[in-house]
């Protein structure tokens, strides 16, 4: 019990992140892919020489610094009811979370010919990463379960969370390198998919997380104890008996999801740098 706890905790800390480093440089190395010529240059000019991929993981690495950036920490989630149909930008709080309005302060940024370099460096570096975790389900969810964070679960016999497992967990279990998962996430789409990709808006692409996130929940391990209301492997205290066992299953109906979902967001990702960085 001792080391289930001990290693849950690291879990849970790790689990602020989302999509892990791996994932978030899988976007920024496909969206390199799908740049323009004119876009590419000024992302270089603007970046230093420095790749999407390099500075994808930035967003994350700084909230090691909280005196500085904390006021960014919500940027990275939107908290999306289930029952609501019209979500936009516009109801986002401070308590919601502000990802789909970050993501449009930052392009006003890149879009502002008066903005310095450093201003859009900023920005740019905040994109890359945020459109990665508009793409990552549980960042918009309904909020109940902190994105999953709460939900306690066992993969491949050691225990996480549900969060954690979709930042990190199954891909890391992959043993790819970002190049080598890029590389897999769009070496069978055909240019239908990537114009289908292109396709719809912030909100669209937000929704399709939103309608992800209720079928990623495992089935409860059904003890004499089981409450029918919520999911037991949800609550405050879980027992490890309690928590749902994943394995080789979960990630067979899973990571064709987890991997579509990298490829949109780097696609999206090169649309939005080339609609604005004109």
């Amino acid at each position: 019990m001792k080391y289930f706890l001990t290693l849950f905790c690291l879990m849970m800390t790790q689990s602020a992140l989302a999509w892990g480093p791996t994932g978030h440089r899988v976007v920024g190395e496909v969206a390199a892919q799908y740049l323009n010529s004119k876009t590419l240059k000024k992302v270089e000019a603007i970046l230093e020489g420095q790749s999407l991929a390099r500075v994808s993981t930035w967003s994350d690495e700084i909230k090691s610094d909280p005196q500085n950036y904390q006021h960014t920490f919500n940027w990275h989630y939107t908290t999306w009811a289930t029952d609501d149909h019209d979500h936009s930008e516009h109801q986002e709080t401070a308590s919601t979370g502000f990802l789909l309005k970050s993501i449009r302060e930052q392009l006003d940024v890149l879009k502002d010919r008066k903005a310095s370099r450093e201003k859009k460096e900023f920005a740019l570096k905040f994109i890359v990463h945020l459109v990665g975790d508009l793409h990552m389900p549980l960042h918009v969810g309904t909020g109940s379960d902190q994105g999953g964070n709460f939900c306690k679960v066992t993969f491949m016999g050691r225990p996480t969370n549900l969060h954690a497992l979709w930042d990190e967990g199954m891909i890391s279990f992959a043993a790819l390198s970002f190049t080598e998962l890029a590389r897999f996430v769009t070496e069978d789409k055909s240019q239908a998919d990537i114009k289908l990709a292109r396709q719809g808006t912030m909100i669209d692409w937000a929704l399709e997380s939103k309608k992800i996130v209720p079928t990623l929940y495992p089935t409860e391990v059904v003890t004499s104890t089981t409450p029918v209301s919520i999911k037991t492997y949800c609550k405050k205290d879980v027992l490890p008996e309690e928590m749902p066992h994943l394995s080789y299953e979960y990630t067979y109906r899973f990571m064709p999801v987890l991997n579509q979902r990298l490829f949109e967001g780097g696609i999206r990702l090169a649309k939005l740098l080339n609609e604005n960085l004109k």
